[in-house]
């Protein structure tokens, strides 16, 4: 245990929102929180569920592992996420490992205790449900990208969703990862993501700098991605 929480902290996280102060008390009462570094493992499938937890900051990658090794990245969670609510609804074991991308820090609340104040609070469990929706919905549209886009175009709208406006009027994608962790998130090589992005710097629609890309025509990338 490293650290206290604060109630407060806890009611601005979207599935613990709906819940009274006493119950948001009860659980800042039982959370501590837990520091991982870059790449250390928080937990793998098959474990079983006895935290809830919410991202106070860092990033953190959900993914999954084939026999042989190969990993897919399910989804990143960030600062306000909450990780482990599935389990902590089905009481089965974790679906998926969990590794950290960077420095992060977790609020880590028991189980037990969760699914306690939970199970009391109709409004809680709407929201849960409502969150776990929204999983769904992403994954969904996920497997959709899969059957029907290919990997230059897959790319293309990965950029387009991670996009920014800096200050001097630049889009600009922070791809926030090495290209070995976008490649495991489109379920691709290495390789095969430098070619995509190599292909796209070619028509002239995008500009590489480090881990950034200046989007220079968004308008044809998104072109491209609905073609």
């Amino acid at each position: 245990m490293e650290g206290q929480v604060a109630a407060s902290e806890l009611a601005r996280v979207r599935i613990l929102s709906a819940l009274d102060d006493e119950a948001l008390q009860r659980l800042a009462a039982a959370a501590f929180t837990r520091r991982l570094a870059a790449n250390q493992i928080l937990f793998v499938g098959g474990e079983p569920s006895e935290h809830l937890y919410v991202v106070r900051s860092g990033q953190l990658r959900v993914l999954t592992t084939s026999p042989h090794g190969e990993q897919f990245v399910l989804s990143t969670v960030s600062a306000g996420d909450v990780i482990g609510e599935l389990s902590l609804l089905d009481r089965h074991p974790r679906s998926a490992d969990v590794v950290a991308a960077e420095l992060s820090e977790l609020i880590a609340v028991p189980a037990e205790v969760a699914r306690s104040v939970l199970e009391g609070d109709p409004r809680a469990v709407l929201a849960a449900a409502c969150e776990l929706a929204g999983q769904v919905r992403r994954l969904t549209g996920t497997m959709g990208d899969l059957v029907f886009l290919d990997l230059p175009r897959r790319v293309a709208k990965l950029l387009l969703s991670r996009s920014t406006t800096t200050s001097d009027g630049k889009a600009v994608s922070n791809l926030g990862a090495s290209q070995s962790v976008v490649a495991a998130q489109l379920g691709v090589s290495r390789q095969s993501v430098s070619k995509a992005l190599s292909g796209l710097t070619r028509h002239g629609w995008i500009e590489i700098d480090g881990r950034s890309v200046v989007l220079r025509d968004q308008a044809a990338l998104r072109r491209y991605v609905e073609s």
